[in-house]
């Protein structure tokens, strides 16, 4: 007897993605725990993912719990959006780093329940901050932080 959906749906989910990026890691060499190849950690990861959707499914069955909330489109498709949306505009249109950070975190802001300018704006700070000293300062890694740089 199935006693709560929304554990056993989540489950399924992670199980068949879990199982399709372990599987999908079979075409590229694994390498060893020393000398990890392209399909190490997929393969971990995969298998674990595909784990804890199984302790999940089970938990579907033994733990009771409301039926699922219908879905609330507009924060996933514009939380996930903006991913894409700072892909393109760093690398595609090379509008920089900080302005691709900006625009991300201006649309993730607008898939909240409420949007202040003032939130979004110092929230995008701070994120250029951290970003820049862990990535480009900590790291070294080349990226243009602005269109003209």
């Amino acid at each position: 007897m199935i006693k709560s959906k929304k554990d056993l749906y989540a489950g399924i989910m992670f199980i068949a993605i879990g199982v399709f990026f372990a599987l999908w890691a079979l075409n590229y060499p694994m390498g060893t725990a020393v000398r990890m190849g392209p399909a190490y950690f997929p393969t971990i990861l995969g298998w674990l993912t595909a784990s804890l959707g199984l302790i999940i499914f089970i938990r579907g069955f033994t733990v009771p719990d409301e039926d699922p909330r219908p879905i609330n489109w507009r924060p996933l498709l514009l939380i996930n959006g903006a991913a894409v949306v700072f892909g393109l505009l760093v690398d595609p249109l090379k509008i920089g780093f900080v302005g691709a950070v900006v625009v991300s975190v201006i649309i993730c802001a607008l898939g909240g329940y409420e949007f202040k300018w003032k939130e979004a704006i110092t929230e995008a700070i701070v994120l250029i901050v951290v970003c820049w000293a862990s990535f480009v300062w900590g790291l070294g890694l080349p990226f243009r932080l602005f269109p003209w740089s």
